[in-house]
């Protein structure tokens, strides 16, 4: 029973019961162009609404894009989204780290907002943006993996400052807690701490030793709400778990076409009710976990009318702007949060899912593995 395709529907339904759902009766009625994951007869628990890949898709059609020159750079290019790798929903806003443009867009829904990082030009040029993170002050943090630097923003966007060349870094993702900056470096295998406020380095965590799991060709990371550290690697397939001292406390997956398991695991987040949400950039979906690493759901496979993801890879979930995600999802289709999910290609730049439930239902919550789900 693979994850792709028909079979993987079937794969799909001996895992309902760990859903966080409500009885098993008829799904609602819906538009013929509403998709739902899972499908239909299943009550639905996913919904595809919509895509961003330019200004039009928050300013409107008619809007005027207001362009603004970055030191030289070619303005046409940067009306709408080319390469999305990371993306982090922060403080009601959207960040998005486009490999492509070598830029960082900064999307306000509620105020129709669609614009570029003030700051990227001079000593603040980006190069390769992969990833960002953003602390309790406001700054933001940027990895560039073709700089080999965090480059360091304020609240306003403008260039603060950049660190970490001395340590012959390639950092691939990026996090924040109150003081320490963790610098997920693709290149050593390992998560470096760094200084918040100074970029002075304390210390690394992660790596493998003798044998045992550890960091294996890691692309992405994420803290939870409780300052665990979740990291992705593509060399042994796996999703670690650790504290912030590097000891692992959980393993999920291995390399895979199975459901749980994993081709090319990519972006990652962990939403507050503890759920898991892992990035499958060979397989195309999102698989998502409880905290006890049981499968949930997945969504977003090739084949459909509308959608499919194609080379996901970065991943945020949030709670911020239901109001204007909420006029594209179904009737009887009540959000929770939404699943933000960055494509390297196709048309679906940005894809936006909306979790929830029917409307006049409560909100589903996981339950206990049962016998139907073991089988």
């Amino acid at each position: 029973m693979r994850i792709a395709g028909k079979t993987g529907w079937t794969t799909f339904l001996a895992f309902l019961t760990l859903l966080a759902l409500q009885g098993c009766s008829t799904a609602p009625k819906v538009g013929s162009e509403a998709v739902f994951f899972p499908p239909a007869p299943n009550p639905p628990r996913i919904q595809y609404l919509t895509s961003i890949n330019d200004s039009t898709d928050i300013q409107g059609k008619s809007s005027q894009f207001s362009l603004v020159a970055f030191g030289g750079q070619d303005t046409e290019k940067l009306k709408g989204l080319y390469k999305p790798y990371g993306i982090l929903s922060h403080g009601g806003k959207i960040y998005i780290c486009d490999i492509g443009a070598g830029n960082v867009i900064i999307i306000d829904p509620a105020e129709k907002k669609f614009d570029f990082l003030k700051g990227n030009y001079s000593l603040g040029k980006l190069k390769k943006p992969a990833n960002v993170a953003i602390d309790k002050e406001g700054l933001m943090y940027v990895a560039d993996a073709a700089r080999k630097e965090i480059v360091v923003f304020n609240p306003q966007g403008d260039y603060v400052t950049a660190f970490g060349k001395s340590l012959a870094m390639k950092p691939a993702d990026v996090a924040v807690d109150d003081d320490i900056l963790y610098v997920l470096d693709i290149s050593q295998h390992e998560i470096k701490l760094l200084d918040r406020k100074t970029g002075d380095y304390l210390r690394s965590i992660g790596r493998r030793i003798d044998g045992q799991d550890g960091i294996a060709l890691a692309t992405n990371m994420c803290l939870d709400k409780d300052g665990f550290i979740y990291v992705t690697n593509l060399g042994s397939g796996k999703v670690l778990k650790m504290d912030r001292d590097g000891h692992i406390l959980m393993t999920m997956g291995q390399l895979g076409d199975f459901v749980g398991q994993f081709a090319r695991p990519k972006g990652i987040t962990v939403d507050d009710k503890g759920r898991i949400y892992v990035v499958d950039n060979g397989h195309q979906n999102v698989q998502i976990f409880n905290s006890q690493s049981r499968i949930l759901a997945f969504f977003g496979d090739p084949g459909l009318p509308k959608g499919s993801l194609n080379l996901p890879i970065g991943i945020t979930v949030t709670t911020d702007n239901l109001d204007f995600f909420r006029k594209y999802a179904d009737p009887s289709f009540e959000l929770e949060s939404l699943i933000l999910v960055a494509n390297q290609y196709g048309e679906s730049k940005i894809s936006v899912y909306g979790l929830g439930h029917r409307v006049g239902e409560e909100p589903g919550s996981d339950v206990p593995e049962t016998k139907e789900a073991e089988k």
